[in-house]
């Protein structure tokens, strides 16, 4: 009896242990699925109270600094998407605050305090007008930056700023915002005037070439289609007011020369469609005394059409 009582008590206590290891387990699950259902609220309702704020004009600014305190709380794939948002509204709104900035005595303000460079920040510190300084401010802060030409003030998207969202995106869009960073940071012409240096001019050419075989399929391919094919045509014909050859003498710009000649030469075993052509013109440049002869022209219009 004794025995049959011992052996009652174990098979009692294994089945208790079982049991409580059980009941462990779901509460384990329980917990890890509260965890995730929570996560994924805190996601939605991030992006939620995100697009809301896109959807108010005035709000950008408040978009632009709500998105930067979450970013790292949400998933590449929503991050990416949020930041495209933020990207799209910015330039929907552009014209919008470029408007603000337009009025004579906004730009007469302005160019009485300005210095070569100026961002937004600098005008700003720099101005005594209250009403100045407030609608600059809202500019800047809505992820604009200050650029000038024929003598007039605008504001662009300040890429640099999507740096901080850039390592919280998917790789495309990290390496897209990287190439638009470098445009806002240093605008490639200016007054119809090539404002880059020519090996400058071709590295970048490069950059977005690598991007569109890498990226065929992404959200921001055909941006990069446009830039680069608006580069390429930089390269072989220059800009209205640094054209690639000399009006009077028909020679090409020596400083482009020895530029594309070390470009080709640092690249010389590369595959790239853009590489191929830089070479091929620049034999043909060698053979025709680097001036635009009847056939240089007539190679420029098979491979480089100006329309």
């Amino acid at each position: 009896m004794k025995k049959i009582t011992k052996a009652y008590l174990m098979l009692a206590a294994v089945t208790f242990t079982v049991q409580t290891m059980g009941l462990g387990y779901t509460t384990s699950v329980k917990a890890a699925t509260s965890t995730t259902t929570s996560q994924a609220e805190s996601v939605q309702l991030i992006s939620k109270t995100f697009e809301q704020l896109l959807r108010q004009p005035d709000k950008l600014p408040q978009a632009f600094t709500y998105l930067q305190k979450h970013i790292q709380s949400i998933p590449a794939s929503q991050a990416t998407i949020m930041v495209l948002h933020l990207e799209n509204a910015q330039n929907q709104q552009l014209d919008s605050y470029a408007k603000t900035l337009y009025p004579a005595s906004v730009q007469t303000k302005i160019n009485q305090i300005y210095k070569p460079s100026d961002s937004f920040t600098n005008v700003i510190i720099r101005s005594s007008d209250v009403n100045l300084k407030k609608l600059l401010t809202q500019t800047r802060d809505a992820g604009y930056k200050l650029e000038t030409a024929e003598g007039m003030y605008y504001p662009v998207i300040n890429y640099e700023k999507y740096k901080v969202f850039g390592k919280h995106t998917t790789t495309d869009i990290r390496s897209y915002i990287d190439i638009m960073a470098m445009e806002s940071g240093q605008a490639a012409t200016k007054d119809a005037a090539l404002r880059i240096g020519y090996q400058q001019l071709a590295g970048r050419v490069l950059a977005q070439e690598a991007f569109l075989n890498q990226y065929p399929h992404s959200n921001r391919t055909q941006a990069i289609k446009k830039l680069h094919d608006l580069y390429f045509f930089y390269t072989f014909y220059g800009t209205n007011n640094t054209p690639l050859f000399d009006y009077d003498t028909g020679k090409i710009h020596p400083n482009a020369k020895k530029g594309y000649q070390f470009v080709v030469q640092r690249n010389m075993d590369s595959k790239s469609t853009y590489i191929q052509k830089l070479k091929a013109f620049m034999t043909l440049l060698d053979q025709n005394g680097d001036q635009r002869t009847t056939q240089v022209s007539t190679w420029l219009k098979k491979n480089v059409p100006s329309n």
